[in-house]
Formats: structure tokens, C-alpha cells, sequence
């Protein structure tokens, strides 16, 4: 357990140090791919709460994404506000909208809970459609301003979108990790493991769940924000349950449930290896179809899990290398 504790603070921030430091040597390509990668990372954190946490398996998110999307574009468009702001209202829609998708959606359980949640992402796909003066339908939502410039970055657009993505990120990780540390983190946690136990325990359920989805929704909200201001235009395609719906239950069934760091390398992992293979475009989808059964069959954990077992094989340190460095740090 310390040394998942240490995982999930230690190995975030070396990604995030690496992304950083191959910010000045990439290309406008490369850095785009990057922002887009660490945006689903973003998403990935965010539904690994809900997911990871609880044990929830919701469809609904690539919807709640776009809500966020949506909310800024409009905001920003045609009310003239300004992006930071449009992004933190786009969150709070995502989160009130998520909190009425989670009270809807809680009231049923295990299958019936994922297949109600893929409804609400497929009606939520049709809103985007037939709601044109505000999503622009079939068309989409175009001429979105960019990301405002950060300091030293006005000539530098791609490189600009790539730090807010990640700084979005790192908020989105360590606030995942303090509500893992909350009280209503540990109720989340038993109520993944049981359900009945919780109850008799005297954990209010229905609020730990409450509180998941919206946290999960609210960070969802940010991150689809951010993708419609770099990408300057959002359509439904975009957010549609067969895209970003289920993708997002791909990065974190690969990174490793749970985790919080795990579905990081997940998304990663998914976003770039395309690009990677770009040469076998064609064969995405299988190669998706074979990532997922590699690791449910030989990795269930996912990447994070693979990684934590090869540290257990590592030998352990000698107990007299152990007790000398106590002894010096006594000293």
C-alpha cells in the first residue's frame, strides 16, 4: 500500500516534469497531440473517481465532456466572456447536470445502472443535434476563441494550450487525490467493496455517490472546456458515447482502476499509440479490441498493476541496510 502511496504522488508528477521539458523541442504536431493526450488524461482522472473509487460504470461522461465543451464555446462566443471564466462555469454546469444524471441514474444498480447511464449519453447526443442555436447542431459550434496567452507564451499558441492542459491536469490529480483522502473518499471506498456493509456501518451511501459523480462530472466540464477552446470548434461527433464514452472506460481499464495515476499512462497509451502506428490507421479499432483483452486477460489491473507487481519481485533491501539508514536518519 505505501508504495502504491507513492506511485500515485511520485510518477504523475514525472510525467508531468517530462511533458513540460518537451514543450520547447516539439513540433506544433507533436505538441497538439500531446495537449489532446493529456486533456484525456484529464478525463481519465476524473472518471477513475467515479469508476475507480466507487465501482460505477457510467456511459454518460463523453456527454457530461461535452456539456463543458458546449458551455465555454457559448460563453465565450457569442457572450463575450472570458475564457477562465467560461471554463469554471462550464464545470459547475457539467457538475449540476451530473448531479441530476447521478440522483436519476442511483436509483438503479450494476448493469441496469451502466445501461441506464448509456441512455442518458445517447439522448444527450441527440440534445447536441436538435439544439442548433445553442450547440449549432449537425454542423457544430465553430469560431471559438483560443486559450488567453499565458505569460511568455503570446507568440506561441500550441505551446500555450499544452501548459493549460497541463496544469488542468495536475489541479484535477491532486484534488482526486485529496477527496481519496476524505472522509467521503474512504465512504466511496466502501461502498465499492460493499454496498450492504457500508450501510450497516452507517455510511451515507447516497451521498459518497452523489459526491463522486459530481466531482467526476465537474473536472469533466473543465477538460471539455479546454478541448473546445485549442481545437476552436466542437460537433456531436465529438462526444458521442461511442467515441468519447466509451473511450474514456478504455484508458482507465487499461491505466488500472483505482489508481488515479494508472489511467494517466492509459490515456497516454491510447492517444499516442495511433499516431505511433500511423501507418496502420486502418486497424485502429482492432488494435483497441486487442489492448483491452491483452489486459484483461493477462493484466486486470491495467498498467498501474503490472507496475506495482514488477516493484514486489524487485528484492527487498537487507534488514541490516534498513536498520543503518534508520539509525542515520536518527541521527
Amino acid at each position: 500500500m505505501r508504495r502504491e502511496a507513492i506511485m500515485r504522488w511520485l510518477l504523475p508528477v514525472i510525467i508531468l516534469v517530462i511533458a513540460l521539458a518537451a514543450v520547447p523541442f516539439a513540433n506544433d504536431y507533436i505538441l497538439y497531440v500531446l495537449t489532446i493526450a493529456v486533456l484525456m488524461s484529464t478525463l481519465a482522472v476524473s472518471y477513475d473517481v467515479l469508476l475507480g473509487l466507487t465501482g460505477y460504470l457510467s456511459l454518460a461522461h463523453g456527454f457530461l465532456y461535452g456539456v463543458g465543451a458546449y458551455t465555454a464555446a457559448y460563453l465565450t462566443t457569442n457572450s463575450g466572456w472570458n475564457f477562465w471564466l467560461a471554463m469554471l462555469a462550464a464545470a459547475l454546469m457539467s457538475a449540476l447536470i451530473g448531479a441530476i444524471v447521478a440522483l436519476v441514474a442511483f436509483r438503479t444498480k450494476g448493469i441496469y445502472f451502466a445501461v441506464l447511464t448509456l441512455g442518458i449519453g445517447l439522448v444527450g447526443f441527440q440534445f447536441f443535434l436538435v439544439l442548433e442555436p445553442l450547440t449549432g447542431g449537425v454542423g457544430g459550434f465553430v469560431g471559438i476563441p483560443g486559450i488567453p496567452s499565458l505569460p511568455g507564451l503570446a507568440d506561441d499558441p500550441s505551446r500555450n494550450n499544452l501548459v493549460v492542459a497541463i496544469v488542468l491536469l495536475a489541479v484535477t490529480y491532486f484534488a482526486a487525490l485529496v477527496f481519496l483522502r476524505s472522509s467521503i473518499g474512504a465512504a466511496c471506498l466502501a461502498v465499492r467493496e460493499d454496498v450492504t456493509l457500508a450501510q450497516s456501518l452507517g455510511i451515507r451511501v447516497g451521498t459518497a455517490r452523489l459526491a463522486a459523480f459530481t466531482f467526476s462530472s465537474a473536472f469533466a466540464g473543465a477538460a471539455g472546456a479546454v478541448f473546445a477552446a485549442i481545437s476552436n470548434f466542437v460537433g456531436p461527433d465529438d462526444f458521442s458515447v461511442m467515441a468519447t464514452g466509451f473511450q474514456v472506460v478504455v484508458f482507465v481499464v487499461i491505466g488500472g482502476m483505482g489508481t488515479l495515476w494508472g489511467p494517466i499512462l492509459g490515456a497516454f497509451l491510447v492517444v499516442c499509440l495511433p499516431e505511433v502506428l500511423r501507418g496502420a490507421a486502418t486497424y485502429s479499432v482492432a488494435i483497441y479490441g486487442i489492448l483491452l483483452l491483452f489486459f484483461i486477460l493477462f493484466a486486470p489491473k491495467g498498467i498501474a498493476g503490472a507496475v506495482l507487481a514488477l516493484r514486489r519481485l524487485l528484492p527487498a533491501r537487507p534488514a541490516s541496510v534498513t536498520q543503518t539508514a534508520r539509525h542515520s536518519e536518527a541521527r
